[in-house]
């Protein structure tokens, strides 16, 4: 598939019946932004529903799941950033065939698909990739940037002017700054938008960056280790975060995630490596700041971390004050 827009259509017995909606696709880098509308389906008030990206394989749909969608009103209505490392074999978006809606478990028999094909589809063949061995660490994305990339990409808004209104990490942690790049003409006015509503949806209110950071104390004691299942006791608002592509991949890389609670305050933290590529898909998902401070910590195995590389984490605060 490329960039642009699809109508979703409904599918019962395995025929394409009306079209219910549609699905608009942009693309950045590795990332995509997913806008969802579904209309008249019959589903449940607050029934959830399965999202899934697909490619055609023989007979089969190969295919993950990418996202939770709730319904209301019998409505669906979401704006979705979706790494493309979730993916079916962390295929690019050209290579994907498809999107498939369906309820969890894939019953009732009745689905929603947006694709550039027509095509008569059967749920039943929906299988995930066969699973070999994967790598534990993330590619050097750096070497397949052209020199017109790197000229667009903006610079790490990781200090206390960044405009994102997060507590600032230590100084001596942060990456080399660059030069000042706010505004990205390589893209349209109307890309722009999608991203800057995408960003304000998932990331959460921040508090004024003139209260104090964790890393402002000379002990790190604060901080540990957690497991993504570990986020299901945090409040309930943070539960969402838990599906946020950004930090899957970073957890499926690195098989753990950073905590840090301090003096009443909450910092969540995805491992991963620094390079200014990453640096915009770590903002687009919420996560603006990187910071290498808790690696020692933390006792991580070699699993858990790369030394051969700007290894550290990408962090977001966790407001809980609303």
């Amino acid at each position: 598939m490329n960039p642009g827009i699809y109508y979703l259509y409904e599918y019962q017995n395995k025929k394409r019946r009306r079209n219910v909606g549609f699905l608009k696709v942009a693309r950045h880098y590795h990332s995509c932004i997913l806008q969802i509308h579904i209309r008249g389906i019959n589903a449940g008030n607050g029934a959830s529903l399965e999202m899934w990206a697909f490619c055609l394989q023989g007979g089969d749909m190969v295919g993950t799941q990418i996202a939770s969608l709730t319904c209301f009103n019998r409505t669906v209505s979401a704006r979705l950033p979706v790494s493309e490392s979730t993916f079916p074999e962390e295929k690019p978006l050209p290579e994907i065939d498809g999107f498939l809606v369906r309820f969890p478990g894939g019953n009732p028999p009745v689905f929603w698909i947006a694709s550039d094909q027509f095509l008569d589809a059967d749920p039943e063949t929906l299988r995930e990739p066969d699973t070999e061995s994967e790598p534990d660490i993330e590619p050097d994305i750096e070497s397949d940037i052209s020199p017109e990339e790197r000229e667009t990409i903006p610079r790490d808004e990781t200090d206390s002017d960044s405009g994102t209104g997060q507590p600032a990490l230590p100084a001596d942690e942060l990456p080399a700054a660059e030069s000042d790049s706010s505004t990205d003409t390589s893209r349209s006015p109307e890309e722009q938008s999608v991203i800057q509503a995408s960003v304000r949806q998932e990331s959460e209110e921040q508090p004024s960056a003139a209260q104090s950071s964790p890393e402002s104390h000379t002990t790190v004691s604060g901080a540990r280790k957690i497991q993504r299942s570990d986020l299901s006791l945090l409040p309930r608002k943070f539960w969402p975060l838990a599906n946020n592509s950004f930090l899957l991949h970073g957890y499926h890389n690195y098989a753990h995630l950073l905590l840090v609670e301090e003096d009443d305050r909450m910092w969540l933290g995805v491992p991963g490596i620094y390079d200014p590529r990453e640096a915009r898909a770590a903002e687009l998902f919420g996560f603006p700041q990187f910071t290498r401070a808790y690696i020692r910590e933390l006792d991580l195995s070699e699993e858990e971390r790369n030394d051969d590389a700007d290894f550290g984490h990408w962090c977001r605060y966790l407001d809980q004050a609303k």
